[in-house]
């Protein structure tokens, strides 16, 4: 089903002949995070403009999702999965250089010594995780056995941990700080003892309709990468410099989860697109 989806895209774009424009229609909100800056700035290096959608209001992951598979968005950016893959094209360059899929949790302020007595795996299947409903996060907790309680709409997740309905809320390691900080009416905390880690990129995907922005984009990142404008503007970003001060990494029990959905097209094998914070040790601008 996904084949024929992706074969129709083809088919469609083919077909109507569309040309990339000047101004190309990014999902999201005009907020000056990681993903944003970088995309903003490769658009731009392309020759292009770009805009946000005008309507202010939260979209949820859905909708995101088929704004972008059926050509409203031109660009939207995610953790990646099988589906996505197969109903986008990806830019397999993944934007926080692997540190999404390191996760550690969000919890109640007097539930902080949660999982002082957890040692393995499987102690920590004994606690429910929160996520949204279509996260690719959400089916790799659900692959390795822990218990998920998902929810549509990301901003209920914080009341809704808050509240009890479900016991930590698992974010990339540069996330949690900055969302407690939003969310200060809630009695919220990171938890300190537990990582999650495992491999799943967060990429950009360019819709099908327009198959000609895909390899022009991916030329402007890596060229990025090359000059060193990608790595000065990763290690600027607030919330990268948070994590590597506050997360603690090396202290914290890790536990690998495996991937059942990662392509084999991830481009493992290239170093220069990936950072490990468990082995950072230099705080010159330099990962090691």
């Amino acid at each position: 089903m996904h084949l024929m989806f992706r074969l129709l895209m083809v088919m469609s774009a083919l077909l109507s002949s569309i040309v990339v424009a000047d101004e190309l229609r990014l999902s999201g909100s005009d907020e000056k995070r990681f993903p944003n800056l970088i995309i903003e700035q490769a658009i731009k290096r392309a020759g292009h403009s770009y805009r946000y959608p005008d309507d202010k209001k939260f979209v949820n992951m859905s909708r995101r999702l088929t704004n972008a598979q059926t050509g409203v968005y031109h660009i939207m950016w995610t953790l990646t999965s099988k589906e996505y893959e197969e109903s986008m094209i990806p830019i397999r360059i993944p934007i926080y250089r692997g540190m999404l899929a390191m996760r550690v949790g969000i919890v109640r302020k007097d539930r902080v010594n949660l999982f002082a007595n957890v040692k393995t795996l499987d102690d920590l299947k004994q606690f429910k995780a929160g996520q949204g409903s279509n996260w690719s996060d959400t089916f790799i907790l659900q692959a390795n056995g822990i218990k998920v309680v998902k929810e549509e709409k990301y901003p209920n997740l914080f009341p809704m941990l808050e509240g009890g309905r479900y016991d930590y809320f698992p974010r990339g390691i540069h996330e949690p700080w900055a969302e407690v900080v939003r969310h200060d009416e809630l009695e919220l905390t990171v938890e300190p003892r537990v990582m999650l880690r495992y491999v799943a990129p967060f990429y950009y995907f360019v819709s099908f309709n327009y198959p000609e922005l895909a390899p022009q984009l991916e030329k402007v990142l890596y060229s990025m990468i090359k000059d060193g404008t990608y790595e000065r503007m990763f290690f600027a970003d607030p919330e990268v410099k948070n994590a590597l001060e506050r997360a603690n990494v090396q202290n914290r029990i890790v536990f690998d989860l495996k991937n059942p959905e990662l392509s084999p097209l991830t481009p493992l094998d290239k170093k220069e697109l990936w950072f490990d914070p468990v082995t950072y040790k230099g705080n010159n601008g330099e990962d090691e």
